[in-house]
């Protein structure tokens, strides 16, 4: 029902002020080792439906994809930012437990160039990507609906959980080699074009890393994005003529990410760039969930990304 699946993006989605405290002042929890363990998942006391399974729960097997060699990182011992909402798969790897069941064998560990471990989902297959950056203060079933429909479509999809959120490792600050991690894994699968997708800060990472990751990228679409964080996005979609949509709403922040996201969308060098400005206060990814508007602008954001990987074909490749 709309009224679960805008819960469930609530309580997961922060704003940027709230998600500075989360990530700067949370007490050190205790350590979850990751150990060997039998074919049942650590213990859960109720099964965890993400919004978009409805009612067939977390054993059905809907979506489901083949397993492949994308998780090939062997499970490693470190401290989840949250333990109570984290749980091990039967593999041994750490995840959020709102992830369902049947996609745990897709479940991997990256670590980053500093050393940090991000609990890690890889869907799909194939050299054409799609990658997801939840917004900071979210977690990585912001954009699990997203990442199974284009699974289902034939696109590898790459969803990072950041560190200090839920089952990545816990840490004092937020750092844009999160997402270098996600981007040198598609790398080594050998992803040919990608298209990049982010909710606030996650989209800013999205943007900046994409970029300098070298891959050929197949477009963009950021929501309620800051021009700056963790890194320059603006200097970033100078350089990205690949097709770009920017997505806000007029009162997110008091107006403060409108004049951002307006900002970006003045830089980008895309001949095909849209801007969607409309009225409400949501941030992030709580503007694709809730309403009947919601549900059309979400599956406007499905049908870009869809598109520009079509226009990417009929041009010969990716562009930057």
């Amino acid at each position: 029902m709309p009224w679960k699946r805008r819960a469930g993006h609530r309580a997961a989605a922060l704003s940027l002020a709230a998600a500075a405290v989360v990530l700067g002042g949370c007490a050190a929890p205790a350590p979850v080792a990751v150990k060997a363990l039998d074919n049942s998942p650590s213990p859960v006391k109720s099964a965890v439906v993400h919004p978009s399974q409805g009612t067939q729960g977390t054993q059905g097997t809907q979506g489901t994809q083949e397993p492949e060699d994308a998780v090939t990182e062997k499970p490693v011992s470190y401290r989840p930012a949250d333990p109570e909402d984290t749980v091990r798969t039967p593999s041994g790897y750490l995840v959020n437990k709102c992830v369902p069941r049947r996609l745990y064998e897709h479940v991997t560990t990256l670590t980053t160039q500093d050393g940090k471990h991000l609990s890690t989902l890889i869907l799909g297959k194939g050299p054409d990507a799609v990658y997801f950056g939840h917004q900071y203060g979210g977690q990585i079933c912001n954009f699990l609906d997203l990442a199974e429909e284009f699974a289902k479509r034939g696109y590898r999809v790459m969803l990072p959980e950041f560190r200090n959120h839920v089952a990545s490792e816990k840490s004092d600050s937020s750092s844009a080699l999160d997402a270098k991690a996600a981007f040198d894994k598609l790398k080594d699968l050998g992803t040919k074009r990608v298209f990049l997708a982010g909710a606030s800060c996650g989209g800013t990472t999205a943007a900046t890393q994409g970029v300098a990751s070298g891959i050929p990228l197949a477009g963009l679409a950021l929501l309620s994005s800051p021009a700056r964080c963790d890194g320059d996005a603006v200097a970033a979609v100078k350089k990205i003529k690949a097709p770009s949509m920017f997505l806000v709403e007029h009162d997110d922040m008091q107006g403060g990410h409108e004049r951002q996201i307006r900002e970006l969308y003045e830089a980008s060098a895309a001949s095909d760039k849209r801007l969607v400005a409309v009225d409400g206060e949501e941030h992030g990814t709580l503007m694709l969930y809730g309403s009947k508007e919601d549900d059309e602008r979400r599956a406007m954001v499905v049908s870009f990304i869809a598109n520009a990987f079509t226009a990417g074909d009929e041009a010969g490749g990716g562009s930057r």
